[in-house]
């Protein structure tokens, strides 16, 4: 296994687009080959070296053969593990917006919280969060018509607005609350919230979505019948008949003023 680990030289007050800092980028490269890599810190193009100290090692390895280890404040840097194939990076601490943008394989860890749009248009791999999450968790970018394609994506506490909007396949889990439009255009896919959801499900076409919470579910949706999953008793609904939709929605607790 290569280990390469790295640590932050200074607090950044810009963002840092680090698309580079990724197993299939650092496998066939030594540890002066990786400190050499170009990113950009705002509108100034850097080296890796110029912003982190890098060490770990030296010899190249498969990318599954790959562990890259962040330690400190990743919050401004955005696009770690972009479209990583296999490997694994571990973040102790917070990261930035886009991690794991299109990764289809591989493995994310972060012991922390993480920015807007985790897991962009994933189509395999997995990526868990101890803490929170930002806005836009598994959803595609703008104009995209799929967001998260597969893989799976664990957020242990809370997570924003818009949560796997145009999802089209795989699983997202949050432990915590969801904001506003879970699950929104949903084309595939599973959601499960173990906490709170407001309209979740709006334009839902196919897919699922479980809130073990309490829900505000829009008027569109059909409720059909009252269900058991591990316990836990569920209000099913199917739609979102607006977009003719035949999706399932379950609900812990239906809000009252919500239909």
């Amino acid at each position: 296994m290569k280990k390469v680990i790295i640590k932050p030289l200074r607090e950044f007050w810009v963002p840092v687009e680090a698309e580079r800092i990724s197993p299939d980028v650092f496998a066939p490269l030594s540890i002066e080959e990786i400190r050499r890599l170009e990113i950009w810190e705002g509108n100034r193009k850097v080296t890796l070296s110029d912003l982190f100290m890098i060490s770990g090692d030296d010899e190249p390895a498969p990318p599954g053969d790959n562990e890259i280890v962040l330690s400190g404040d990743f919050s401004r840097v955005k696009r770690i593990g972009e479209k990583m194939t296999s490997g694994t990076i571990v973040i102790k601490g917070d990261v930035g917006m886009h991690a794991g943008n299109g990764m289809s394989g591989g493995e994310i860890l972060i012991d922390g919280n993480a920015g807007d749009w985790l897991g962009r248009e994933m189509r395999g791999g997995k990526i868990t969060v101890s803490g929170d999450a930002g806005e836009y968790v598994g959803a595609g970018y703008r104009g995209e018509s799929c967001g998260m394609r597969g893989g799976e994506i664990l957020v242990e506490g809370s997570v924003g607005d818009y949560l796997g909007e145009h999802l089209c396949g795989g699983t997202i889990t949050v432990g915590g609350d969801a904001g506003d439009f879970p699950g929104i255009a949903n084309r595939g896919g599973a959601i499960v919230i173990g906490g709170n959801a407001h309209l979740p499900g709006a334009e839902m076409a196919s897919g699922t979505i479980t809130v073990r919470g309490r829900a505000r579910v829009l008027p569109s949706f059909q409720r059909l019948e009252t269900v058991e999953i591990d316990g836990i008793r569920f209000d099913k609904f199917l739609g979102d008949l607006v977009d003719d939709g035949k999706g399932e929605l379950f609900a812990a607790s239906v809000e009252d003023g919500g239909r």
